[in-house]
């Protein structure tokens, strides 16, 4: 529930018909919305991935005359204009030798009853003012392993509230066996929020289905109906940037001023956007625990140059307001993707009165992208390891390795070479497109106030002098944006 003194940031649905689908969304940009099939082919101008269109079937002769065992084993059936995902099904599988697919529940719908429900689409059940309708057969879109821990065999989505080339406010939905592996919140699918900036999840809840009364939320901190559920908070969505941009990207090419951008992350893909939504719900402020209201009001009548400098402004406006939520709720502290570090020289003793001059302070890069950390020849030389260095470059070790298996060889018969030096241990890493072997030093390190001992990977000049890898940051959450906060 929001607090009560939060109340005038709630964006309410009066107030969104009347102050922004009306005056920002023209019909021409509604039109797009609306019609899926329309929205593919407006996309596909700006490069922008959809799922990929196995059948059409306009009317019940089409139908008649489908070619059944053409369908693959896993697709997607959706009405061309249908609203609140209603009439869309999922199956992930076939039956051996029929032609029967498998729903994510586990039920089991034949040719005939897809074919009742195909007959449903066409009459418009599903569609917005029941009028007659299109059939869309779509790939099923194979869902990124990230999210797919998390949800309960459907396809999980992203969506992205954009106005005025700002992204607002986003969540991510995650289906559950309540909802049928659909990510329909109505249905019971999970809706977490995402901070705009990072990307990163925030707080998680359910629709509750033990009150009479309708859009009752309740919180939840975990994955439900899963083999071994998992915390939902500060998960760290890949390429939030890139997902930023191509909801951009989906506003500019439609013409929608006030938009919701769908969008699924595929294994081979990457990003996919389902739809676009001209008139998105109000639930993604429950997900959030944040109001849409003084969001949009921020960013009404800014002059935004480019699709970089929207999300900037995102970044500068709305991004790190809920670090702290974060960091309690996760458990994990944020970093910035550059952060100040403080190194400790050999020999340091904090009890000493010239420990002053046994430290120093230094910009460290942050790089989930390497597991040991690496830290510049003339930096570990400065810091009392300079007869470390000059020993490790004197000994007779190649430049660089044909293979991985050969510069492991080469650790494995001369580590006597070492045992009575500070040299820990030898580590075979890439540079530059050749494989190396460099010595590993324990060094003592403070990192946003923790202070351990770090193996550190001995390299040549970077640009940066200390390079924090992942096995460090099991800890934190990378905060990207923390870099770019000048607009």
């Amino acid at each position: 529930m929001f607090q009560s003194n939060r109340i005038k940031e709630i964006l309410g649905l009066n107030r969104r018909n009347q102050e922004y689908i009306r005056p920002f969304n023209p019909p021409s940009a509604k039109k797009i919305a609306d019609n899926k099939i329309l929205t593919k082919k407006v996309l596909a101008t700006e490069g922008i991935n959809t799922p990929s269109v196995y059948k059409l079937v306009k009317n019940k002769k089409q139908l008649q005359f489908l070619d059944w065992e053409s369908l693959p084993k896993s697709f997607v059936i959706k009405p061309n204009q249908g609203t609140g995902g209603n009439g869309i099904i999922v199956f992930y599988g076939k039956k051996k030798g029929q032609n029967s697919w498998i729903r994510p529940n586990g039920t089991v719908m034949n040719q005939k009853d897809i074919a009742l429900h195909i007959e449903n689409i066409l009459e418009g059940r599903f569609s917005m003012g029941n009028r007659s309708d299109i059939a869309i057969i779509e790939e099923r879109v194979r869902t990124d392993p990230l999210l797919k821990q998390y949800s309960y065999k459907g396809v999980p989505d992203i969506r992205i509230i954009c106005f005025n080339g700002v992204p607002i406010m986003a969540m991510t939905r995650l289906p559950t066996k309540r909802s049928n592996g659909t990510a329909n919140l109505h249905s019971g699918a999970i809706c977490t929020g995402l901070d705009i900036s990072t990307g990163i999840t925030t707080y998680s809840m359910q629709m509750n289905p033990r009150t009479i009364f309708s859009d009752t939320y309740e919180s939840i901190e975990s994955t439900t109906d899963l083999k071994e559920n998992k915390k939902l908070s500060g998960i760290q969505i890949p390429n939030w940037n890139d997902i930023l941009t191509i909801a951009l990207k989906c506003q500019r090419a439609s013409k929608l001023g006030y938009v919701g951008v769908d969008i699924a992350l595929d294994i081979e893909k990457g990003p996919v956007v389902f739809e676009l939504n001209a008139r998105p719900g109000l639930g993604i402020q429950v997900a959030n625990q944040a109001g849409l209201r003084w969001r949009l009001e921020k960013v009404k009548g800014l002059e935004i140059k480019n699709i970089k400098h929207g999300i900037r402004v995102a970044q500068n406006l709305f991004g790190g307001e809920i670090e702290e939520s974060i960091e309690a709720i996760s458990g994990r502290k944020v970093v910035s993707i550059t952060e100040k570090v403080v190194l400790f020289h050999k020999g340091y003793d904090s009890k000493s009165k010239k420990n002053s001059m046994l430290k120093e302070t230094t910009t460290a890069f942050m790089d989930t992208g390497i597991l040991t950390s690496r830290i510049t020849k003339n930096l570990i030389s400065r810091m009392g390891y300079l007869d470390t260095v000059k020993y490790f470059d004197s000994l007779n070790i190649p430049k660089k390795f044909e293979s991985l298996q050969s510069a492991q060889k080469f650790i494995d018969e001369n580590l006597s070479l070492f045992q009575d030096t500070d040299i820990k241990r030898l580590a075979k890493i890439i540079d530059n497109g050749e494989i190396c072997v460099r010595p590993v030093l324990e060094i003592k390190i403070k990192i946003s106030g923790d202070i351990k001992d770090v193996d550190m990977v001995i390299t040549e000049e970077t640009e940066h002098s200390v390079v924090i890898g992942r096995g460090e940051l099991k800890g934190y959450l990378i905060d990207t944006s923390k870099t770019f906060r000048k607009i």
